[in-house]
């Protein structure tokens, strides 16, 4: 009965972490996450669970959509721009991935977003997006 109070206070504490983080953290917890689903994929090659693969494979194809969608291309530039052909690039061999069951595909794409996470995650404090910036640019 302890270890499932714990596991909801967890589950209570990561919710509250994510609605209260600022939007350069949601983007670093959206990378994670993708990292995250990408090894439970290829686990469940390794188990031949094929409706894991997919699922965790599909969970991570939606959240490279959330990133694609975070792109700012007025502003963002060439990075916006590279950012966006390297999510289509990594979605499209996500796909191929879930087909083949291909733990090599599913490593390419994992270590994509381990050097993207590790540039942003390295982005200094005074160059991340405001909260209150985001809020002006979005016209709120």
């Amino acid at each position: 009965m302890a270890i499932r109070r714990s596991i909801q206070q967890y589950q209570i504490n990561s919710v509250n972490n994510i609605l209260d983080a600022d939007p350069h953290t949601l983007i670093s917890i959206i990378y994670q996450h993708i990292l995250g689903n990408l090894a439970a994929a290829k686990g469940a090659i390794q188990r031949d669970d094929i409706e894991e693969k997919g699922k965790k494979i599909n969970t991570a194809i939606a959240l490279i959509g959330e990133l694609v969608d975070s792109l700012d291309m007025d502003q963002g530039g060439d990075i916006s721009h590279n950012l966006a052909a390297l999510y289509d690039y990594s979605v499209r061999k996500l796909v191929e991935a879930n087909a083949e069951a291909s733990c090599e595909l599913l490593n390419e794409i994992s270590l994509i977003f381990i050097d993207i996470k590790a540039g942003w995650d390295n982005i200094p404090k005074q160059q991340q997006i405001k909260p209150e910036a985001q809020a002006v640019n979005a016209g709120i």
